[in-house]
């Protein structure tokens, strides 16, 4: 299975690359100086990541990573991704309550998704100084997880596509059953197979 893993300048990336070779994956990753999109196009990922980094997503042109791709292709956000996932589909972007560096957070989740499997409540490990927030009516994206201490969510699903993102890092020493969590969001690939599928059976 092939992972393209797009790196926003940040230091964590290649262990999340390492975390994907662990569960089989053949794991590409490509900087976003280097035109994602284009190395998206030429390889043919069946999983999109977009990784944690500093500043916006719109700085690093992550949203519009997300609007160029095939609205089938299976994507998984950390942390910055997470936040560029719920901008493109309307969430707020916002200040977090505090800096969160490095900090273990108590997390609530609805155990399906990159959740399956992953006990709840569950420890994780967050990064992040800017945090995403319902836009105040329904839409494409749901929260599937929460922080226990300050409520700010933690991880969004698509309704109807094979995206999903988590605001803390899954691949930190201390988030508990982040390679679960890894391997689990291979399975969106198998969601997008299932759904081109449906349009398009197999003779």
């Amino acid at each position: 299975m092939r992972v393209l893993l797009v790196d926003a300048f940040d230091s964590f990336v290649f262990v999340i690359a390492e975390y994907y070779a662990k569960v089989g994956a053949q794991t590409r990753v490509v900087r976003v100086n280097e035109d994602p999109i284009s190395h998206y196009r030429e390889w043919q990922p069946h999983l999109l990541v977009l990784g944690p980094g500093p500043g916006t997503p719109e700085e690093h042109g992550y949203l519009d990573i997300i609007r160029a791709v095939d609205k089938n292709q299976a994507i998984f956000g950390v942390c910055l991704g997470h936040q560029a996932i719920g901008q493109v589909f309307g969430w707020n972007l916002v200040l977090a309550p505090t800096i969160e560096h490095g900090k273990e957070a108590q997390l609530q989740h609805d155990g399906e998704g990159v959740f399956l499997d992953v006990p709840s409540p569950t420890t994780v490990i967050r990064y992040h100084s800017l945090a995403i927030t319902h836009p105040g009516i329904d839409n494409e994206l749901v929260a599937t997880a929460t922080a226990h201490a300050d409520g700010v969510v933690m991880g969004v699903r698509h309704r109807y596509r094979p995206i999903e993102g988590v605001q803390f890092h899954p691949e930190s020493v201390g988030t508990m059953y982040g390679i679960r969590m890894i391997q689990n969001s291979l399975k969106l690939v198998h969601q997008e197979l299932r759904t081109m599928e449906s349009v398009h059976p197999m003779m």
